[in-house]
Order: C-alpha cells, then sequence, then structure tokens
C-alpha cells in the first residue's frame, strides 16, 4: 500500500523535487508518496508523482525508463528494450528460484509469463526502433536531395 500526501507545505527543507530538481524549500507546497516498501518520494507543486514513485515492484525500471524515452529516437527505444530485457530476465531469475525451491509454485508461472511477455514486447520495440531509424534515414535522404 502506498502512502500519498498530494499537496502539503513544507515544515523544513526537502531537498530537490526527485522529477524537475527544483529545490523544495521550507513554506513550499510540495507532494509525496510513499510506497511500502521503498523510500519516500518529494516532488515539488509544480510535477506530477508517477507510477515509478508509488511502487517498489520490478517494473520501476522499466517506467522510468518509459517517462523519458523519446518516441522520436531509436535510441531511446533500444534502451527502454534493454531495460524491459533486464527486468524480463529479473523475473525468469525469480521464477527460476521459485521452482528450485517450490517446483509447483503458481508465482514460479506468473513470473515467467511476465518474462515471456517482457521478451516480446523487448523484441518489439527493437523492430520499431529499427523500422524507425530507416524511415528517419530516408527522410534524411530526402530532405538533403536536391532536384535539378
Amino acid at each position: 500500500m502506498t502512502k500519498t500526501n498530494l499537496v502539503a507545505r513544507a515544515k523544513k527543507d526537502h531537498g530537490n523535487c526527485r522529477a524537475c530538481q527544483k529545490p523544495i524549500l521550507k513554506g513550499d507546497p510540495y507532494k509525496w508518496a510513499q510506497p511500502r516498501y521503498g523510500a519516500k518520494s518529494v516532488v515539488c507543486d509544480d510535477c506530477q508523482i508517477t507510477p515509478s514513485m508509488t511502487s517498489s515492484s520490478k517494473m520501476v525500471a522499466i517506467w522510468d525508463s518509459q517517462e523519458s524515452c523519446s518516441k522520436s529516437d531509436p535510441d531511446d527505444i533500444r534502451q527502454l528494450a534493454e531495460t524491459v530485457r533486464e527486468v524480463g530476465s529479473e523475473y525468469q531469475e525469480s521464477c527460476d528460484n521459485q521452482r528450485e525451491y517450490f517446483p509447483d509454485s503458481e508465482t514460479a508461472q506468473e513470473n515467467e509469463d511476465k518474462a515471456q511477455a517482457l521478451d516480446t514486447w523487448a523484441d518489439e520495440l527493437d523492430e520499431v526502433a529499427g523500422t524507425l531509424e530507416e524511415a528517419l534515414s530516408e527522410a534524411d535522404s530526402k530532405v538533403t536531395e536536391c532536384p535539378e
């Protein structure tokens, strides 16, 4: 369960906003969220609390990567795909460990299903990045091409 406070006034300095890095000083309005397991996230009144700030799930790395991913940059999409693969392998590792000690575990099967779905998604992201890269290259050649 996540505890949240949507708007509060700082009674002390809270360091920098997790989203924009703006300092949150005494008296400033701010928002915070704290997942059941994990550190409290504090953002300034101008920023939003994101799903990655309210969870301690393995998926947080993917959510963070999605938030910073430019959909028009093939390198960003490939980086997202790599993060998705890493999280998928964490789920697969959890599955393998659970199966070693609890062979009939439903949780192990759920983790394996998540790992496979994430791996498929990562492949699709890589394919999209390649298609986008080709399209951008073709657009670049058309823009710089001058008919006589």
